[in-house]
């Protein structure tokens, strides 16, 4: 090689070298802890209402997946899940009438890091990739904000489905377990309510109840073993349809079907559902609670949970149970699910059709 080229290559490689130790010292030595005052200041000045969100972070430094950054001590305190006094549905009753409102949900998590996509940035947009480990497990994906579209993918491992607020706040009840699968959503102008995408969803071991969360203030049950469980759904036009959402465990058989209509926040998205299931005959002879519980299976006599739940759930002609769930997904109420016909023939659905319509403009 020239002389002159091997003199202008080696300016070349120093100009190089200077570049890389500049980004890479600017990369170790920003200021990561105002970034976080910043990020956080911002967050919780954009939240409004009576019981606004509070998000909390303990530090911020860089990230191996460059560019990117870790945060480690992640809360979000979700006070638009606050505890409210309940009416029906299946709550969690308080120890005593002294005894204070538990405090308002935590979304937390131990570390979460995001790696940003520079080269999207040419497109206009924005692109991440991110993970934490949250939940009991982890969580991992991919996040694309364009001017028209912003497009969400979801990888779970062995989440526990009561860490997720809105999870246990619809349900009412103590659970547990593993959730794993994919959640892919597109959102139209940013607004849930015009959402496509898809929901493929596996668990294990899940665990209904503890022994001490009452149904309705009144019954508490024994600990249900759903075992596994699948959801499978559908999301078009701001509508959630479920194709396969069931249990099967040693305790318990459950089927739900119908789906949400999605709004703005997923906790106000209104439930369109029907929920069937039936105790299996061993955990109804468990013990002697469960047989108060159950009665006997030659008695006349209803058990007291056919009493406490029959403003709630239809009893079916094989001992199953079925409801209708409606209302904002945060705060499901049960309804027995009118069948067709009645036992004189005719149908019930005219006389029933005022209560659905007030129903649902309540859970809008």
């Amino acid at each position: 090689m020239p002389k002159l080229g091997l003199r202008h290559l080696r300016w070349v490689a120093y100009g190089l070298a200077y570049l890389f130790t500049f980004i890479l010292f600017a990369y170790l030595c920003f200021p990561y802890d105002r970034l976080r005052q910043h990020l956080v200041a911002t967050y919780n000045a954009s939240q409004l209402g009576p019981t606004p969100d509070r998000l909390e972070v303990d530090s911020l430094t860089w990230s191996w997946r460059f560019p990117g950054v870790v945060a480690r001590g992640v809360r979000l305190t979700m006070g638009s899940l606050e505890p409210k006094p309940a009416s029906s549905g299946m709550t969690v009753e308080a120890s005593s009438e002294t005894t204070p409102p538990p405090p308002a949900p935590v979304l937390a998590a131990d570390e979460v890091y995001v790696s940003f996509s520079p080269l999207s940035l040419l497109s206009g947009a924005r692109a991440a990739s991110f993970g934490a480990e949250a939940l009991g497990g982890e969580v991992s994906g991919w996040a694309r904000d364009a001017a028209d579209l912003r497009r969400l993918e979801l990888q779970l491992d062995g989440i526990n489905p009561g860490a997720v607020p809105q999870v246990a706040a619809a349900i009412g009840l103590p659970i547990s377990g593993r959730v794993s699968g994919q959640i892919a959503i597109d959102l139209p102008e940013n607004n849930l309510m015009k959402a496509e995408g898809t929901v493929d969803l596996a668990a294990e071991d899940l665990v209904l109840g503890d022994g001490k969360a009452k149904i309705q203030n009144t019954i508490a049950l024994p600990e249900l073993h759903m075992g596994a469980f699948t959801l499978k759904a559908g999301i078009t036009g701001g509508r959630l349809k479920l194709d396969e959402c069931a249990a099967h465990g040693k305790d318990i058989d459950l089927a739900l079907t119908g789906g949400l209509r999605l709004r703005k926040r997923l906790e106000g998205s209104l439930a369109e559902l029907e929920l069937k299931f039936s105790f299996s005959d061993a955990y109804k002879s468990k013990s002697d609670l469960t047989k108060a519980l159950f009665g006997q299976p030659d008695s006349k006599i209803p058990g007291l949970f056919d009493t406490a739940t029959k403003g709630m759930l239809t009893k079916q002609a094989d001992g199953s149970y079925a409801a209708r769930l409606y209302g904002p997904f945060s705060r499901l109420k049960p309804k027995p699910l009118v069948t067709k016909r009645n036992s004189s023939g005719y149908s019930r659905k005219r006389k029933n059709s005022g209560d659905e319509e007030e129903e649902a403009d309540d859970g809008e």
